[in-house]
């Protein structure tokens, strides 16, 4: 009995290579295959589908909060408002991007109004001082 050289001393097993099947055609797909067809509707579900929201920007949200906050030490009224809507819209920024932006909008817009307020009242204030100092300082001869 004569075993081949190259089996190494072993038979080989019946039905040819090791049941291994042949090697395929260099990578490419069967003749028919590829990828799948799109789904009904395309891809993306239809014309009907909408892109979620993306998230709010936080920076506009911390930033307000800290206007409000400087608001706050100023000792504006409207700054505790715009400081708490300016937290909510800080945290709801990742699950409800519309209602944050919403909030922080809310907060910068109670900021400017703050601002406005308390410069009408400086002017008026400095305006009475003034005409306060000038009548005092009027003198009849």
């Amino acid at each position: 009995m004569s075993y081949d050289s190259g089996t190494g001393g072993y038979l080989p097993p019946p039905g040819g290579s090791g049941g291994f099947p042949p090697p395929g055609g260099g990578g490419y797909p069967p003749p028919g295959g590829g990828p799948p067809p799109p789904p009904p509707g395309g891809w993306y579900g239809g014309p009907g589908f909408q892109p979620p929201p993306s998230p709010a920007s936080q920076g506009s949200a911390i930033g307000a909060i800290v206007a409000n906050a400087v608001g706050l030490c100023l000792c504006w009224a409207l700054a505790i408002v715009g400081l708490v809507l300016a937290v909510i819209g800080l945290t709801t920024a990742t699950s409800n991007p519309q209602a944050a932006r919403v909030c922080t909008i809310i907060s910068w817009v109670l900021f400017g109004a703050g601002i406005l307020v308390y410069a009408v009242l400086f002017f008026l204030y400095g305006a009475m001082g003034f005409f306060s100092v000038m009548e005092s300082n009027t003198h009849t001869y």
